[in-house]
């Protein structure tokens, strides 16, 4: 072991989906496309200063010694997908990545890269959901000021390295999420309340049961989301829903919003945002119920220990 002052930015980058990819595409068409995808991000890394350590399956570790330079490279890796998506370069359609990174203290061991940063970069990545860049508080307050007045607080865990606590945030990438995040600043609410266990959706015929097995689903019209939601004014890729320390979050990223009824409570919606789900209700996909009824999901969470009271 060598090099054990040495500090760095440890970045992972992950296909999402990659798993789907070969179920329905096959083994030879999604293995050249997330090839494709991994060289290209390591082509924005070497392009802010970055260097690819190793793939890992449909993962790439980068490492940076600069902050600002791995926050720079999270970015254009969104933004290059994005656009290699709309030009049609992948067999398979538009991929999409989830990105974690850490700024600390590293060693070598032989070839491998340890300590500090890859460890707590792994847990990072490990609560990143889809086109999601997030990073630790401590790797954050290294960045300059016009950074990370765009961070977004997320949770706050347990780090595995044994440190203590750890405040994870989300750094915006879309031109849409930096203004909002701007406009909002820096939230530090923490997640309390009831924990939930498991979530149900239904729409139609489908019925999906998420819990931390379970922890995403994408919703859009789209035939490669987990449920697919045929609605007048519904995005191809509308919505998410994601379960984090035991809460189910909705996440919009649609253009035409998306809209919460929870049972005894007014109209919310939703545009770039996102919100915690409770109870039961309906979530309308580009309106309200009335507006179009053939995009209304109904959801209910139960609690621990707890069984659902809706019929299957």
């Amino acid at each position: 072991m060598s090099n054990t002052g040495l500090r760095l930015v440890i970045l992972y980058a992950d296909v999402c989906g990659s798993t789907r990819l070969y179920e329905k595409y096959g083994d030879l068409m999604a293995r050249a496309d997330i090839h494709v995808c991994l060289d290209l991000l390591s082509v924005v890394a070497k392009k802010h200063e970055g260097k690819k350590i190793k793939t890992i399956g449909d993962e790439v570790m980068c490492s940076f010694h600069r902050p600002d330079k791995a926050a720079e490279a999270a970015v254009e890796m969104h933004q290059a997908l994005r656009e290699a998506g709309e030009e049609k370069r992948f067999q398979t359609g538009e991929l999409h990545i989830k990105i974690g990174w850490h700024y600390g203290s590293v060693a070598y061991r032989k070839d491998d890269i340890i300590g500090e940063a890859p460890m707590l970069a792994q847990q990072v990545i490990n609560m990143a959901r889809r086109d999601e860049t997030l990073s630790t508080r401590r790797s954050i307050d290294e960045l300059p000021p016009g950074i990370k007045c765009t961070a977004r607080f997320i949770d706050r865990i347990e780090a595995v390295d044994g440190s203590g606590d750890m405040d994870v945030y989300a750094l915006p990438w879309d031109d849409d999420d930096r203004e909002a995040t701007v406009m909002s600043g820096i939230s530090c609410e923490i997640t309390s309340g009831r924990v939930h266990s498991a979530l149900f959706l239904r729409y139609r015929d489908q019925q999906i049961e998420m819990n931390a097995d379970r922890s995403h689903c994408h919703i859009g019209r789209g035939e490669d989301n987990d449920l697919v939601v045929q609605g007048l004014f519904t995005s191809r890729h509308h919505a998410e829903i994601y379960y984090r320390h035991g809460r189910f979050h909705l996440s919009d990223m649609s253009t035409n919003g998306t809209g919460v009824i929870h049972t005894g409570d007014d109209y919310v919606r939703l545009h770039r945002e996102e919100k915690t789900l409770n109870g039961s209700g309906t979530i309308c996909f580009g309106g309200e119920p009335g507006t179009d009824p053939e995009a209304a999901v109904r959801y209910e969470c139960v609690g621990a220990g707890e069984e659902s009271m809706c019929p299957a």
